[in-house]
């Protein structure tokens, strides 16, 4: 009833340009900005492609078998067509980037790569790579979408036996069904929100970004292919109708979607990439192209797999391994170029190796308990041992062969809730007895490096504080230029300006690094309307950020000799570009009644800028301090909250120097010694 899907040129032709655009996706995100929708494209093709070899499975026409016959030989002939090439690519890669790779990514790579082998790919991506679009490099997150289809080939054809009876109808039993998952799996990914007490309960903060991983918000890409399948009788015919120029047009819409720069919303460009997948499915509409062009794409779509899994480790190299590095540019575009070459060479020799090699002996009947046994030892035992392996090593630093210098402890608050609780959930709040006052801290990774002094000073003060910060997420309530600031930042900001408005704190603390392209005017308006509504408001300046800032605690691959970084450089040579676009923005600050503090004088004196103790390393990366580094800050920001709670002022300050300046409050002008960080009228005074 259900034989093979017959080979077709133009399925082979759409694997094609889908594996072009993720690979160019990854090797330049802002040249193929929607390159990565060429997985959603996949799906869809998987479904067409895998659904009537699930329905093979109840019609008993594979070996004369039973049902759960028939589900084993399924089983196992997807396991050949997967396994060998995966255990291969995952083996090698390994090793590769054991020895070229920055070691700082080590432990992600290893535990994505266990994640992978255990079918969990998907679930290790979100742990370890976080959002999809985030820079941090991980070679192996590209295996998320094979175990997202790995779930559904476990989860589908166990579905269908629930309901697949009676032989005579079950193609419209399947296509009931396949729809009825197709509706929930839609809604779901339109608003994950639905879900969120169920992933809230397995400890994942966000349900808008485990979406994205998520078999349950896919799925209907697949079922939308196992549909087109099913509907393939109805509509195939009706093509030969269809103008030749329509057929082009929709295919200048998919190459467009899938390789122009254009730019759309996650949820409506997937559904267009997977809609017009679907069409050209249907229609064969890939068959308009010409002769040539076809057999090029059908050779590339024909290789597909392969060229998937080896092009994300070789670009990773190419981008970010210290080894590839050409002068001091940061351009790797040539690299680049050369990755994806390689992962196009490299992926046919995989497909003419091994997974040719191995697929045909899936469709064997005979497999003995020997067989089998030395297939999942060759392709999942001995490469899970060997990234268990290489974990232990790392945490070990390979037994000496890591040369690094080893890194000092990050500032990073001491609570572990509130690390997780920092990236995504409710603000962390800190108590402490007797305490009448509220400090809230906010701002991007500046912020969390200094958010245990915050919460130290806050406790020696009697203040309670609440921190709330988000890596990579300035303080910003508009965005003038939407290439800096993410969807998701916006989005929290909102949710903590609400905060504010309902808690009222009495002062905030905000740290976030300026860069010289930030927009200082987006800035200030947070800060604005910040203090429309808390008056007491403190702006930290940017820390001082040293020469060697792409060297310094950049673990370097074990084939290279490890950087020896200077303790101290002359002030002259010290990063000001980013500095001088924090200096704008804290004058504009004091200008408008706004506390500040400098922490320039901790660690540059007398023209000489120094990032080392007699307790050791004061930074833990190029622009973020340790825990020795973050525990000088204290002094200062115990000042700034003293000064606003009716604390004398200690005799020795580490606060900015203080100037004397005459202000007019109330009747009169009042002269004040102030410091830098309280430039405003004493209680019960209003500046005029």
């Amino acid at each position: 009833m259900f034989s093979d899907t017959k080979y077709r040129r133009d399925i082979q032709v759409l694997r094609g340009l889908a594996v072009l655009a993720v690979v160019l996706f990854h090797a330049n995100e802002s040249y193929f900005p929607l390159g990565y929708l060429g997985v959603d494209v996949f799906f869809v093709i998987s479904g067409f492609v895998v659904t009537p070899l699930i329905l093979r499975i109840f019609t008993d026409q594979v070996n004369g078998g039973g049902r759960l016959s028939n589900l084993r030989y399924f089983y196992k002939t997807r396991f050949y067509r997967l396994a060998p090439a995966l255990a291969v690519t995952l083996t090698i890669s390994a090793l590769t980037i054991f020895l070229l790779g920055p070691i700082a990514d080590h432990q992600r790579v290893y535990r994505q790569g266990i994640a992978t082998l255990l079918l969990a790919g998907n679930v290790g991506a979100y742990k370890y790579s976080g959002d999809y679009f985030s820079p941090n490099p991980n070679p192996l997150v590209h295996t998320w979408s094979l175990s997202v289809e790995e779930q559904i080939y476990i989860f589908l054809p166990v579905v269908l036996m629930l309901f697949l009876h009676n032989r005579r109808r079950i193609k419209k039993t399947t296509a009931l069904v396949l729809g009825c998952i197709s509706a929930i799996s839609f809604v779901s990914f339109q608003f994950p929100a639905i879900l969120e007490p169920i992933y809230s309960r397995a400890g994942i903060q966000l349900a808008s970004q485990i979406s994205f991983y998520s078999p349950i918000d896919r799925i209907w890409q697949f079922t939308a292919g196992g549909l087109a399948f099913l509907l393939l009788d109805r509509y195939q015919n009706r093509a030969i109708n269809i103008p030749k120029g329509i057929h082009l047009l929709t295919v200048i819409a998919v190459v467009m979607i899938l390789f122009g720069p254009l730019h759309m919303n996650l949820k409506v460009s997937s559904i267009l990439a997977s809609l017009f997948a679907v069409i050209l499915i249907l229609f064969k509409s890939l068959d308009v192209l010409p002769d040539f062009l076809i057999k090029k794409l059908e050779w590339v779509g024909d290789r597909s797999y392969s060229i998937y899994l080896v092009h994300m480790p070789l670009l990773c190299i190419a981008k970010y391994s210290p080894v590839t590095q050409i002068g001091k540019g940061e351009n790797r575009i040539v690299q680049s170029a050369i990755a994806v070459v390689a992962s196009i060479l490299l992926g046919a020799l995989s497909y003419s190796k091994i997974e040719n090699r191995f697929r045909g002996r899936g469709r064997s009947i005979a497999s003995g308990f020997k067989t089998i046994s030395a297939a999942i030892v060759l392709t999942l035992v001995l490469p899970l041992f060997l990234f268990i392996s290489m974990d232990i090593g790392k945490k070990a630093q390979y037994w000496g062969l890591d040369r690094n210098i080893q890194q000092p402890t990050y500032a990073t608050p001491s609570d572990p809730k509130c690390v997780k609780d920092l990236q995504w959930g409710p603000p962390c709040v800190y108590k402490t007895t007797g305490a009448t006052k509220t400090i809230l801290l906010i701002g991007d990774s500046h912020a969390l490096h200094i958010s245990q002094a915050v919460v130290d000073a806050a406790r020696s003060t009697k203040w309670n504080a609440v921190t709330w910060a988000h890596a990579g997420c300035h303080v910003q309530f508009q965005r003038s230029i939407p290439e800096q600031v993410l969807d998701k930042c916006i989005d929290i900001n909102n949710s903590m300006k609400k905060w504010v408005e309902e808690n009222k704190p009495y002062a905030i603390i905000v740290s976030q690094f300026v860069y010289s392209d930030s927009s200082q005017d987006d800035l200030r308006d947070a800060l604005s309307t910040l203090r429309s509504i808390v008056p007491n408001i403190l702006l930290i300046e940017n820390n001082p950020i040293f020469p060697d800032e792409k060297d310094f605690m950049i673990a370097r691959p074990i084939v290279m000799s490890p950087y020896k970084p200077p303790k101290s450089f002359q002030q002259s040579k010290m990063q000001t570009v980013d500095k001088n676009a924090s200096d704008l923005l804290a004058n504009w600050a004091r200008s408008n009644l706004i506390s500040t503090i400098s922490f320039d004088s901790l660690f540059c004196k007398k023209g000489v800028c120094s990032r080392y103790s007699d307790k050791g390393w004061l930074y833990g990366d190029d622009d973020h301090f340790s825990v020795v580094g973050a525990e000088l800050t204290i002094p200062q920001i115990a000042t700034f909250l003293k000064n606003n709670s009716g604390y004398s002022m200690p005799k020795k300050s580490t606060a900015a120097k203080s100037e004397t300046k005459t202000i007019s409050c109330g009747k009169g002008a009042v002269t004040k010694k102030v410091s830098a960080v309280d430039p405003i009228c004493p209680t019960g005074y209003k500046k005029k």
